[in-house]
């Protein structure tokens, strides 16, 4: 068995210091990491949380179970499982696990540069729903672990996507770019001086130091969770769209649920991107990012779901979530407005006019990120508002 390299080594592990790796060697630092990873496992287990076959995966992050920042739906599957099946994830550090405290913002551009140039063919998916046009860029910065391929799942098919626990890494960075290399963020001619900072996460509050007396809550979630593109090529993680991918939508921390349309055989699911904390909206490029230890998911082919959505879309406990992607915030909005509008009729019976109507007295209309090409709206459904029994079979957590 390949032992891991130093950047899989990462001292996101358990605190493992990097240190501690680049003295003793990769094959020592991957024994401790195993070892803490066996034990973590061992304890973490929720019987109740096992479907009814109690099968359970395990998929790790290396050279093998994971691309750089790109979607390519002829590559090979890293896992393959069965739908209402659970998988526990292992994601990297963005750069294929470079990003590791220490770095600085000379380093990441340096790498960038690399995947960029590694990845000449890797083009931005057109698309004239989301206004994004064909260009080749190379792949995103991401590491994205998979994809996954889901027996039963066809294309047409709805793929629910149940996350059950996120376990983030010990330390995070957020950063933008130097406008020499590239002018990316809301306000790059505002901010040209690239910067790179880490943080500290501290695992029991659940919280990490912004500045002195400043303290941010963590809130983990996937930056990038996503399926495969139905065309042939690869297609750069940067622009979310129809396959989900790179959205940034904060609202699916544990305990929500997440909705994709399949495109092609076995839907091919991707993740990475790990995201700690963000606002409504990234804006100087990145929220604080990371690594997960470990993001659990209960995957299920949906065939009944095909009149109801086919476009991303997401439920927590108190909301539904319709979400709309497009270069033009003003589009991305009309297309979360009229996602939305279509959810109330089909779901609740609302006529059109009546679900317009409600959309403007009730639905709060959320950035989720401005910075990823087709920025993002995303449509907050109350659910509380449906008090009538007709409603109570309706409105649940799953579709």
């Amino acid at each position: 068995m390949r032992s891991p390299s130093d950047e899989e080594c990462r001292d996101t592990i358990d605190g493992l210091e990097r240190r501690t790796v680049l003295k003793y060697g990769a094959a020592f630092a991957g024994a401790l990491i195993m070892n803490q990873l066996a034990a973590r496992n061992a304890g973490a287990m929720n019987i109740k949380r096992m479907d009814a076959t109690g099968k359970w995966h395990i998929l790790g992050c290396n050279d093998m179970t994971s691309t750089e920042g790109y979607w390519d739906n002829s590559t090979k599957p890293a896992l393959t499982m069965n739908s209402g099946e659970i998988v526990e994830i292992e994601t990297n550090t963005h750069l294929k696990g470079k990003m590791i405290p220490g770095a600085e913002i000379e380093d990441w551009m340096a790498w960038y540069k690399d995947v960029i140039a590694k990845t000449p063919d890797a083009s931005f998916y057109p698309d004239s729903k989301t206004g994004v046009q064909a260009a080749k860029k190379g792949a995103g910065h991401h590491t994205l672990t998979g994809p996954i391929f889901v027996n039963g799942a066809e294309p047409g098919d709805m793929l629910q996507i149940e996350i059950l626990e996120i376990i983030p890494g010990n330390y995070g960075f957020n950063l933008n770019p130097e406008t020499s290399f590239v002018k990316l963020g809301l306000l790059p001619d505002d901010f040209p001086k690239g910067r790179l900072t880490w943080y500290e996460v501290d695992q029991k509050k659940m919280t990490f130091e912004f500045l002195p007396g400043i303290e941010i809550p963590v809130r983990p979630f996937p930056g990038t969770i996503g399926v495969e593109l139905p065309e042939k090529g690869m297609w750069s993680n940067v622009p979310p769209g129809k396959h989900g991918g790179n959205m940034d939508n904060k609202e699916l921390v544990a305990g929500s649920v997440l909705y994709l349309p399949v495109h092609v055989q076995g839907a091919g699911l991707k993740t990475g991107d790990a995201h700690y904390a963000q606002g409504d909206g990234e804006v100087n490029l990145n929220a604080l990012e990371g690594a997960f230890k470990s993001m659990k998911l209960r995957i299920t082919v949906r065939k009944d779901l095909k009149e109801l959505a086919q476009e991303p879309f997401g439920s927590t406990p108190t909301h539904w979530i319709a979400m709309g992607f497009h270069t033009d915030m003003l589009e991305s909005t009309k297309m979360a407005v009229r996602n939305a509008i279509k959810f109330l009729n089909k779901r609740y019976g609302m006529n059109e006019l009546d679900s317009y109507a409600f959309c403007s007295m009730a639905v709060d209309l959320r950035v989720t990120q401005v910075v990823d090409l087709a920025k993002g709206i995303h449509a907050m459904i109350p659910k509380n508002y449906f008090v009538g029994d007709q409603y109570a079979k309706k409105t649940t957590l799953l579709l």
